[in-house]
């Protein structure tokens, strides 16, 4: 067995024990726990097997409980309620129901990702045993089903379960330690409910559902008839009040009436009117449209002759435009011609030329060739005598000597030169690398503007209180720092996400100061003064080096850590003290990747550390061996502090400026040197070259003839190797002149050819001219005739023209009458289209042969009736016809009420025939069990069903009486202690065992605060019950047991033996021999 936390659970009945790891029950005991015989004994849906894997503290165990009554012992913290949890989320149940974990994700094993419950269940002999797995993940909190090693939902899991009767959620079945206390606290009602469920009888829970709604439904039923009875009544009280004004207000309604429907006829009147200006206007109309006529039909002869003439003036036009194009085109092919003679004139003129050319330069050759002749001739008289070869023997040592020194002296310059220019370029590069580091102190107070602009974002008071101590830092007797997030830095940016979670945004916005005289005057100021609402901390009695950390970082570096916190965080010295005693920052050890958190928490030397992308927070169990418990929640991204700066790096920056200042001016002074040593050789190099000037001249002058002498001896041979070129040139210029007179010749036999071509063009030219002068005669001609003739059209038109105007005018005055004609129609008809039928029958004769002015009379002489007549208002009878038409509504809907609450009602006294009696024996018979139990501890205790009018409200009340000297009282969270709670909740479920279908129960630590002999009589009661063959399954979990416990053969105990020191080997069989030696013994 593993010597981190192992974790079994071994048989009392176990006979042998061998070596048990990863949690597992050894094979002995999978073998011995399920017999074929034992198995019979197993009601359906009892629980043969149950296997976790990496469940809260298992790694792995497999137990097989018996088919009566299971008690699982160990003590506090080993893991027995966590037994009940597999077995509840095992079989569909949600954390909800157990009162520990939000999220089934929580009940994985720390540090693994995924765990498992396997849950066996008896099935029926036909379909076999039953196995139900459910795997949760940790990382996206979910959970996958199988049933028999086939996928499944948890519908169908529900299903499943439902089908075996087993209620994980019936507190009456299934019990958590976490849920003790609140079946205790269960109201009776819900009690009878919970009971009911319990019992499995399904119809109880049926009826009852159904008597709770029917019963509110007939409250609502009744409410609502009492209500609109009562609100009938008052109606009908209010429209009693209202008789008389409402007769005198129909009388003058009639009278009314009869003006409507006068008015009615009024657009009929004015449409009559209409009518006859229609009739008018369309005749007029008529006789314009005709005189219209006559005169287009004269015109018809004329429009047709002038359309002929426009076809002839069309056809002419054409005819002109035909012969101008090819007259152009023609034109064209002439100045094309005249273009390409005029191009061979030029060839031949270029031709021409280039012979006379090729002539010119052979005249020229010759004289050339007579002119080299006489030059070599002169030259061959010149170097016919050499001159002596020139002595310079004294003078070339003297100017060998000067150069020499020249050289030295241009070396020392440049010497001289290179180091000045040396130093100016190390000056240059200097002053760059300055620029640099001034910018980086412009971006490193840049970096604190924008964490200050951030904080502005997160807290307006804390950026208003900063901007208020730059202004004024100079009032206080020592620094005051700014808020914490500006004064410290990052060193190492990967562990941003770590430092920011560690330390929290509430502490990143204090202010620190170092004195009291400061804290009290920036608190008055800022806090008193300013009203604003921020957070300062002064911890000058403490220094930085007060914080020592758990372990040395070298030791730390053992586990996997890089160091502490505040290793990687750069700060004044009062801040990082500020920071230790507020977030503990080195305590805190700190890894980029994962460490081994086992060996971190059994080390005990951290109670805080992170590592990866997790923070953990470790807390110690004050009791028993103080056994860890693990937080680990996930780092959140830094942003505060994302962009960060070391002051050490920023002193760097302004030591590095100072030494750069420093050597700029010691180079200054070094140039000033330089240049003045350089001014002295520069001096001494122009004294030698004006000596070295004078030898050389001395040595030219006896050089000189030596020099023409050779000079006119390389002139003789250019001249001979230029006279025999002139000579080989006769031959090329020659073949030139017969090629470009070939062209020539060619280039005058083109020209002839094209002058014939002109010629032709010419003639034909002048054919087309003829042509294109007779054709535009012919347009002008057969132009003018149509114009004359569009003339008198015109003359004709305009006689149209003012038929046309005389016909529009007459058909706009017959639209117009045509168009307010059918308006008015239109408003007649309108006035009477939403007419009762009894109004139009009466409309028909109403005023039918009456003029306008005649029933505008009419109209005027009803109202003044109407006005005899009291004006009651129209609001009266529209409120009296409503109320009328409410009542009649509201008599109607309670009709249809009254019958369906006798419908309601009838189905009421069906149900509770059938209910009242099955729950009255249900609850009799609980008691008799309940009040035997109750007698056999000395105590008196019975159920009673209380009846209400509402059945939501019937309950069971539990009495229970501990002492001689008490009544009979209610059971309750708070009357009773614990224990009395415990004895009277264990011999409640005790008393429901023989009448439940639940094939098991569970009971968790229900013991606890019982007294020795209340605990003694109830196990001996549980005994007797759980172990009756043929009963359910029952769990009992307890960290304890009395001695000399009454034991049965069908009892199995479960011992859970799991913790932190567990040996390899666990010798339960001579534990088991020495507990019967010293039982015999006694």
């Amino acid at each position: 067995m593993s010597r981190k936390k192992s974790n079994s659970i071994h048989n009392r009945e176990e006979e042998s024990e061998e070596p048990v790891k990863r949690q597992r029950l050894s094979e002995s005991l999978q073998r011995s726990s399920i017999l074929h015989s034992e198995q019979d004994e197993y009601l359906e849906g009892s629980i043969v097997r149950v296997a976790l894997k990496n469940f809260v503290t298992y790694d792995a165990c497999e137990f097989f409980p018996g088919p009566n009554l299971n008690m699982i012992i160990g003590p506090n913290g080993t893991g027995k309620s966590t037994i009940v949890c597999a077995i509840a989320l095992g079989l569909g149940g949600s954390p909800s129901l157990l009162g520990r974990a939000k999220e089934i994700s929580e009940f994985v094993k720390h540090g693994h990702e995924r765990a498992s419950i396997e849950i066996e269940l008896k099935g029926s002999p036909r379909i076999g045993n039953i196995i139900i797995k459910r795997q949760i993940k940790r990382s996206n909190n979910s959970s996958v089903w199988k049933i028999n090693g086939q996928p499944a939902t948890q519908k169908e899991i529900l299903t499943e379960i439902n089908a075996l009767h087993i209620q994980v959620d019936n507190l009456c079945q299934f019990l958590p330690q976490d849920k003790v206390c609140e079946f205790a606290q269960m109201s009776p009602s819900e009690l009878l409910k919970e009971t009911q469920k319990a019992a499995g009888e399904e119809d109880l829970t049926d009826w009852h559902n159904k008597l709770i709604q029917s019963r509110n439904e007939e409250k609502q039923l009744q409410s609502s008839m009492k209500s609109e009875a009562d609100h009938a009544e008052n109606l009908e009280k209010r429209n009693a009040v209202l008789e008389r004004d409402v007769v005198r207000f129909q009388e003058r309604e009639k009278i009314l009436r009869r003006v409507r429907l006068y008015e009615m006829r009024i657009p009929f009147a004015r449409y009559g009117v209409a009518k006859q200006e229609y009739d008018i206007a369309k005749d007029e109309r008529r006789l314009a449209h005709a005189e219209y006529q006559r005169i287009l039909k004269e015109n018809e002869p004329m429009e047709e002759s002038k359309n002929e003439l426009k076809r002839i003036v069309q056809k002419a036009d054409n005819n002109r435009k035909v012969v101008n194009e090819t007259f152009t085109r023609q034109t064209r092919q002439l100045k094309t011609k005249a273009n390409e003679m005029e191009k061979m004139e030029s060839e031949i003129d270029e031709l021409t030329k280039d012979i006379a050319d090729i002539k010119n330069r052979e005249k020229h050759r010759k004289q050339v060739i007579v002119n080299l002749q006489s030059e070599i001739e002169a030259l061959e008289v010149l170097v016919e005598r050499e001159p002596p070869s020139a002595d310079t023997s004294e003078i070339q040592p003297q100017i060998e000597s000067v150069l020499r020194e020249i050289r030295d002296v241009a070396d020392k310059g440049n010497e001289l030169q290179s180091d000045q220019e040396k130093i100016i370029g190390e000056g240059r590069e200097i002053n760059n690398q300055l620029n640099q580091l001034q910018q980086k102190l412009v971006d490193l107070e840049d970096i604190r503007n924008r964490r200050l602009d951030n904080l502005r974002l997160i807290d307006k008071d804390t950026y208003q209180a900063t901007i208020w101590l730059r202004e004024n830092r100079h009032r206080f007797e020592h620094h005051v720092f700014d808020p914490i997030a500006l004064e410290i830095n990052v060193k190492d940016m990967r562990y941003l996400n770590a430092i920011e979670s560690a330390i929290g945004l509430s502490t990143f916005k204090n202010f620190v100061c170092q004195s009291k005289k400061d804290y009290d005057l920036f608190s008055q100021c800022v806090v008193d003064g300013l009203k604003l609402r921020v957070n300062t901390v002064m911890f000058g009695h403490l220094k930085l080096s007060n914080f020592n950390p758990p372990v040395p970082v070298s030791e730390a570096k053992r586990f996997g850590f890089s160091g502490y916190l505040l290793d990687f965080i750069d700060g004044p010295e009062p801040v990082l003290t500020a920071l230790c005693t507020l977030s503990a920052l080195h305590e805190i050890p700190v890894s980029l990747e994962e460490v081994n958190n086992d060996s971190v928490e059994g080390s005990r030397l951290f109670r805080s550390y992170i590592a990866g992308r997790n923070r953990y927070v470790i807390k110690y169990s004050q009791y028993g061996q103080k056994l860890p418990s693990v937080q680990s929640t996930g780092l959140r991204r830094g942003r505060l502090l994302s962009t960060s700066v070391s002051a050490e790096q920023r002193q760097q920056i302004e030591n590095d400026i100072n030494r750069f200042r420093n050597t700029l001016r010691e180079n200054e002074a070094k140039v000033k040197e330089l240049s003045t040593k350089y001014k002295q050789i520069r001096d001494r190099d122009q004294d030698l070259r004006k000596k070295r000037d004078k030898l050389q001249e001395e040595k030219k002058v006896l050089q000189s003839a030596r020099k023409i002498y050779e000079k006119n001896k390389i002139t003789l041979e250019q001249k001979k190797s230029l006279l025999i070129q002139k000579l080989e040139e006769p031959q090329k210029a020659q073949s030139e002149e017969e090629c470009k007179r070939d062209k020539l010749h060619s280039s005058i036999r083109t020209r002839g050819q094209l002058a014939l071509q002109y010629q032709e063009l010419l003639q034909e030219i002048s054919d087309l001219y003829y042509k294109r002068t007779l054709a535009a005669l012919q347009y002008m001609q057969v132009g003018a005739e149509l114009t004359s003739l569009e003339a008198l059209c015109r003359e004709r038109t305009n006689a149209l023209r003012d038929a046309t105007v005389r016909f529009k005018q007459a058909n706009s005055t017959f639209e117009n009458a045509k168009e307010k004609a059918k308006q008015l129609l239109a408003e007649a008809n309108a006035s009477i289209a939403e007419m009762d039928d009894d109004t139009k029958v009466e409309f028909q004769e109403f005023g039918k042969d009456m003029s306008l002015e005649e029933l505008e009379d009419a109209i005027v002489s009803e109202r003044a009736k109407a006005d005899l007549n009291y004006a009651t208002n129209p609001g009266i009878l529209e409120a009296y016809n409503n109320r009328k038409k409410q009542i009649d509504q509201i008599k109607i809907s309670l009709a249809e009420k009254e019958a369906t609450l006798n419908s309601v009602i009838q189905r009421m006294e069906v149900l509770k025939s059938k209910w009242v009696p099955r729950i009255s024996e249900l609850v009799q018979r609980v008691s008799v069990k309940f009040s035997e139990a109750f007698d056999r501890i000395g105590c008196a205790g019975e159920l009673k069903l209380s009846p209400n009018e509402d059945y939501d409200k019937w309950s069971i009340d539990i009495l229970v009486k501990f002492r001689d000297h008490e009544k009979l009282q209610v059971l309750t969270g708070q009357r009773q202690s614990g224990g009395e709670r415990s004895v009277s909740t264990i011999l409640y479920l005790m008393a429901l065992q023989e009448l439940a279908k639940a094939p098991f129960r569970v009971v968790d630590e229900i013991n606890q605060g019982m007294d020795p002999r209340n605990e003694r009589m109830v196990h001996s009661q549980l005994v007797q019950v759980a172990c009756q063959p043929n009963t359910s399954q029952y769990f009992l979990i307890t960290p304890k047991l009395l001695p000399d416990l009454e034991y049965h053969e069908r009892m199995k105990i479960l011992c859970i033996y799991n913790g932190e020191w567990q040996p390899e080997r666990f010798p339960i069989k001579s534990y088991i021999d020495n507990a019967r030696v010293e039982a015999s013994k006694a």
